[in-house]
């Protein structure tokens, strides 16, 4: 089985269940590894099942030379591919620059180039003492970003 097999067995199994692929790889070593979600809620253990089973049905007798691992991506696993942003609008993340700052809000859009990013800052009132919480949406462009995950509070 070579590497783009692997990937249209996989994304065929996994389309009718509303998922994607994350991550689809094929070792030298005759190790497979899928990574794969739900386009709305979490996948599950029977859907993690059958993508498992349509790989070892794909390759047959062979399947014995394999090790295969199904499973979900992981909470703090950074996003790799588009519909983990489209998926996560509205959620709270943590946003790591290229130059290693990183910065907490809310994902609020995600256009293939940039995304948006919301959060709240105290500045101070326009008149008198005291601060007030302000909205700020700031736009940061992929190429910008190290990497991105999803911040969970405990």
């Amino acid at each position: 089985m070579t590497q783009a097999e692997l990937q249209q067995l996989v994304d065929a199994t996994i389309e009718p269940m509303g998922a994607f692929a994350v991550e689809v790889s094929l070792s030298a070593s005759n190790d497979i590894k899928v990574h794969a979600d739900l386009n709305e809620g979490h996948i599950t253990l029977a859907q993690i099942k059958t993508i498992s089973r349509a790989i070892e049905s794909a390759l047959g007798e062979a399947s014995e030379n394999y090790a295969i691992e199904v499973s979900s991506p992981g909470m703090f696993s950074p996003f790799k591919v588009d519909a983990q942003y489209r998926k996560n609008i509205g959620r709270e993340v943590v946003v790591k620059h290229a130059d290693g700052i990183k910065t907490k809000g809310k994902l609020a859009a995600y256009d293939g180039v940039g995304i948006t990013l919301e959060r709240t800052e105290r500045v101070p009132k326009p008149v008198g003492k005291g601060k007030i919480d302000q909205t700020v949406q700031t736009q940061i462009p992929l190429a910008d970003i190290a990497s991105i995950t999803l911040d969970f509070k405990f």
